[in-house]
């Protein structure tokens, strides 16, 4: 039989276990919810292009320049057979999409297209720049800028084979349009990766990782796309179009932040009210239910936080990246430094190399191992959390028992003490 003291002594250093393990994962959730939907675009750019540039008002002004140009090319062709040639040659090949109503040749009979053109409704402006560009850049729609690919975010452009090549130079003979697959694209209004400057492979669904990029980078660069849009609008309407640009990212993650926060901050009332109830003053007081129904909850919400991070698609972003080093050809492709020059090695059923950069160095991807690292501390602290709920639970059940025993024993002593003496 163990003494009440050693029970006493026992309660408490659960509670200190609990306290302690509860202050190091909410920390921990805490940090990585707060990180997890807010990497530094910088850090994307970096490893799709191995330059941190962000895009600006002079790249996407000279972007549009040279869609306009080549544009206007295409359109110029004497017949119509050689128009839509061109136009799909220089359009990103999409299924499903046409040549007159997405792509570089979108609404063909607009001519004489330009950004400082003041006749045109701001709508119709950039409905129309979206539907030229939006196959390129990712966007399918004037309110789909959020979901923006790479090429849009980053200033500059990866020194590697492009699936995603509108912008080749023409070819000498029109009756030929196209490009040939090994050319390299050029990068209109930044420039190509230079030898030294490493980038990385990355999955195409840019418009997942554009989930987890800070709201204020991207509604920095959302403003300079207007600007370069709208040369001649103020700076109030400028402000305007960023903030609510950046109110509309924030509605957008504010129900994961919700789902993601709510268990840490339950699990901190268990805490407290677990911890006091251990107090004498407290015996007989409701903590104790308080204490159990909050880390009830708590813990069913923290096992539920961790559903978002599979619907949203962190952890399967993550997974889709292979460990590459020390591999070589034909499980690696594009392992040799040969191979490297024009393209980020990949493994062999395409996945990219999370740990091969183009310069054969062994280095993470800097956007998808920082990804990686506040899925893991999520997932991590809701471990200690929940280890934690339990030390919590241990205390008020069995203080519980004690205050339910006190209570017999009270009402046995006060009906003892109340029959009559024989």
């Amino acid at each position: 039989m163990i003494s009440p003291k050693c029970m006493i002594y026992c309660r408490l250093l659960l509670a200190g276990i609990g306290t302690i393990l509860l202050i190091v994962g909410v920390s921990l959730q805490f940090a990585a919810a707060g990180n997890l939907y807010g990497i530094p675009l910088s850090n994307m750019c970096e490893a799709y292009s191995g330059s941190k540039e962000l895009s600006d008002a002079q790249a996407f002004t000279q972007l549009i320049n040279t869609v306009l140009q080549q544009r206007q090319a295409c359109i110029s062709l004497p017949n119509a057979t050689e128009i839509i040639a061109c136009c799909e040659a220089h359009s990103p090949n999409i299924p499903g999409t046409t040549w007159y109503l997405s792509g570089i040749c979108a609404k063909p009979w607009l001519t004489g297209l330009s950004q400082y053109n003041e006749s045109m409704p701001p709508a119709d402006k950039i409905e129309l720049f979206t539907a030229v560009l939006g196959d390129f850049i990712g966007v399918a729609g004037p309110g789909d800028y959020l979901m923006a690919n790479a090429e849009f975010w980053c200033k500059n452009c990866p020194n590697d084979y492009r699936k995603n090549c509108p912008f080749d130079p023409p070819p000498a003979n029109p009756n030929e349009p196209g490009f040939q697959n090994n050319n390299l694209c050029d990068c209109p209004g930044g420039s190509l990766s230079q030898p030294g400057q490493a980038f990385w492979s990355m999955v195409q669904d840019y418009d997942l990782s554009s989930t987890y990029i800070l709201c204020s980078d991207k509604a920095r660069v959302y403003r300079s796309w207007i600007t370069a849009l709208f040369p001649s609008w103020p700076k109030d309407n400028l402000d305007h179009a960023e903030q609510q640009f950046l109110a509309k990212c924030w509605q957008g993650k504010s129900p994961l932040g919700y789902i993601l926060s709510v268990g840490p901050v339950l699990s901190i009332f268990a805490c407290i009210f677990s911890v006091v109830s251990i107090f004498k003053y407290f015996a007989n007081s409701p903590m104790s239910t308080l204490g159990f129904n909050f880390a009830m909850l708590a813990v069913s919400l923290t096992l539920v936080s961790f559903w978002p991070l599979s619907f949203t698609g962190a952890a399967a972003l993550v997974s889709r990246y292979y460990f590459c080093y020390g591999l070589s050809d034909p499980v690696v492709l594009n392992a040799t430094s040969s191979a490297r020059s024009r393209a980020a090695p990949t493994f062999f059923n395409g996945n990219p190399c999370f740990d091969l950069n183009s310069e054969g160095q062994h280095k993470p991807n800097p956007f998808i191992g920082q990804l990686g690292i506040y899925n893991a501390g999520y997932v991590s602290g809701g471990v200690l959390v929940v280890i934690a709920l339990i030390c919590m639970l241990a205390v008020v059940s069995k203080n519980a028992e004690v205050v339910l025993e006190e209570k017999l024993s009270t009402e046995q002593n006060g009906e003892q003490a109340a029959e009559p003496k024989s």
